[in-house]
């Protein structure tokens, strides 16, 4: 190979590793991290037993409290609550319940001039508490909040029965028991 090729063929691969860096750098500005909502498990009488306050309430207003301008995440939306039924906590009256404004950061969407019944958490002393979407938010058309899961079944097989007199065969004769004693 020539003096001439081999200097070719070094600033060549020079010139695809600078065109590589910059590649991984600029994907590097422009990947954000992934964030996903991770709930406990349970049902609603798990997520009652957690929540501070539990109560039917109608959503009057909703308005978006905007967080640090360089980060979408921490956005929530804040949705006014007349509170019609308590059924846990001592939520006031009229009270601001606060989620995220991304699912990805466990928030919900509450629907205005709907009934809900609501799980949050929180002091209500400056009349604001937090709900998201692992909280047990849900409409109340269903009903009061369940209280308490059901149990857990595990399948465990039916009792045995056995018997001392004769079993009947198959042709209806009468056969000794395997259980009678001799």
């Amino acid at each position: 190979m020539s003096p001439f090729h081999a200097r070719r063929d070094r600033r060549l691969g020079r010139v695809l590793a600078v065109i590589a860096l910059a590649a991984t750098m600029l994907v590097g500005l422009f990947v954000t991290s992934a964030s996903a909502c991770s709930c406990f498990p349970g049902g609603e009488g798990s997520k009652y037993q957690r929540a501070q306050h539990v109560f039917e309430g109608l959503v009057i207003s909703e308005t978006l409290v905007a967080g640090d301008p360089e980060e979408t995440r921490d956005d929530k939306r804040r949705y006014l609550v007349l509170r019609l039924h308590s059924y846990k906590g001592s939520a006031p009256i009229l009270v601001n319940v606060e989620t995220y404004v991304e699912t990805a950061t466990c928030g919900t969407k509450l629907i205005v001039w709907e009934k809900y019944v609501v799980f949050a958490t929180g002091d209500p002393s400056d009349f604001v508490i937090e709900t998201g979407l692992c909280s047990g938010n849900r409409l109340a058309e269903y009903g009061p909040p369940i209280t308490v899961d059901p149990p857990t079944t595990t399948t465990t097989p039916p009792p045995t029965t056995t018997t001392t007199g004769p079993l009947p065969t198959a042709l209806g004769a009468v056969a000794p028991s395997p259980c009678a004693v001799a």
